[in-house]
């Protein structure tokens, strides 16, 4: 079998795109994200501020009404140049695979598939058996690979062996990537039969680390003072927007000055939340790492036995923990390490690794949902350079895609 050969830039085509942390990734390897959907009217918006001009679709779109054939015809015509189909389903039925009287895997994935809350999940697999990509990329979490005892995750790899796809999955750390936090997810990497192609999920830790050292210029992994240790300091409730950035370009770590590519120095959404007194005296008290539970009496406010970690103050020598759509409804889990507050918009995005010069559409929990809900950029743009690797090898020169083999981080600035 001959390879597939593309004579214009390779396409992907993204579902639940959220505000497009993924969609970065993939334009940051070279390659044109076609369309993006997702349900989120306010991530949509996001979506369309920062990739409008690249020419990607941006459509508001709920997935279980909105099928494959309606976005060919809202595209007039298939995608000629589609490389990947690309998206994180979430799956909200899979806390029940295992139960009743399901044995077999074969029987426990048709359980999954055919389980109601997980239509969005039967969306992804449609889109593809349609479309009929090379290659489709879905991301995940990592608990589905212990669910009641069982491994979703071999099902889910059976699902796409039955639509006529080779996949593999491996647990990943956006770490690996150059991102400042601890944030491991599955990832899952399905090449169509006949393609004469292998693409083994299993190499992307040792991928990445080629990818941070060669293409991002990072020869460590970032910490949370490397990541945001040069933004302006700002009190609670700042909500002054956009700000100028005043530190030299010297005082900045490698990984801040990836950040800062193409901010014209002003830092936008550098707000955050405004706290009780209560609040801020505790802040105060915390050294880096306390938990809730293990602050003096006087400064609680919640009970301690189901609130242990209400309150977390993160290090400044290490990486954050996972930022989550939880900082929507508040943000005590990521207290700033010595300003007497939690975590701002742009903080949190950068921990991501979103770039400065993204914006975010929302009022501030929307916008700090949308930084939860994403991939990190960077790791997005790892996976697609892994892709593009492992799927092209030397053809990618040919066929319109950066060369994977560029040094370090001409290519960041948007």
């Amino acid at each position: 079998m001959t390879s597939t050969r593309f004579a214009h830039q390779p396409e992907v085509i993204e579902l639940f795109s959220g505000a497009g942390g993924f969609t970065w990734g993939w334009h940051k390897a070279g390659f044109h994200a076609r369309a993006a959907i997702d349900h989120d009217a306010v991530a949509s918006r996001t979506h369309e501020l920062n990739f409008g001009a690249t020419g990607t679709l941006s459509l508001n779109r709920d997935l279980t009404r909105f099928g494959p054939e309606k976005l060919i015809a809202v595209l007039g015509a298939r995608p000629r140049n589609l490389l990947a189909v690309v998206g994180g389903p979430p799956c909200q039925g899979w806390s029940r695979v295992g139960r009743g009287k399901i044995r077999s895997l074969e029987g426990r994935a048709s359980s999954l598939l055919k389980d109601p809350r997980n239509q969005l999940y039967r969306q992804f697999l449609r889109y593809v058996d349609v479309l009929r990509p090379p290659v489709c990329v879905m991301e995940n979490v990592p608990g589905m690979l212990s669910i009641e005892g069982e491994n979703v995750a071999d099902a889910i790899n059976r699902h796409f062996g039955n639509i006529g796809y080779d996949c593999s999955y491996a647990l990943v750390n956006a770490r690996w990537f150059g991102v400042p936090q601890d944030r491991r997810r599955l990832i899952f990497v399905g090449v169509r039969r006949g393609l004469s192609k292998v693409i083994d999920a299993a190499e992307l830790e040792s991928f990445a680390r080629g990818f941070r050292q060669n293409i991002l210029g990072l020869r460590t992994k970032p910490t949370l003072r490397q990541a945001i240790g040069d933004l302006p300091p700002i009190p609670s409730g700042t909500l002054e927007d956009p700000q100028i950035y005043l530190q030299s370009r010297a005082s900045r770590s490698a990984y801040a000055q990836l950040m800062r590519t193409g901010s014209h120095d002003m830092i936008a959404d550098h707000i955050c939340r405004t706290h009780n007194s209560q609040d801020l005296r505790a802040f105060r008290y915390m050294p880096e790492g306390m938990l809730y539970h293990e602050l003096p009496e006087r400064y609680k406010r919640y009970r301690d036995d189901i609130f242990k970690d209400k309150y977390k103050k993160l290090y400044w020598s290490r990486a954050a923990w996972t930022i989550t759509a939880h900082l929507a409804k508040d943000c005590y889990t990521h207290i700033h390490p010595d300003q007497a507050r939690t975590i701002s918009v742009r903080e949190a995005a950068r921990i991501q690794s979103f770039p400065d010069n993204f914006r975010f559409f929302g009022h501030m929990g929307d916008r700090f949902r949308q930084i939860g809900n994403a991939v990190p950029p960077l790791m997005g743009w790892g996976i697609a350079e892994f892709v593009k690797e492992k799927y092209f090898g030397d053809e990618a020169s040919t066929l319109n895609v950066a060369n994977p083999g560029r040094k370090k981080a001409r290519r960041y600035a948007s």
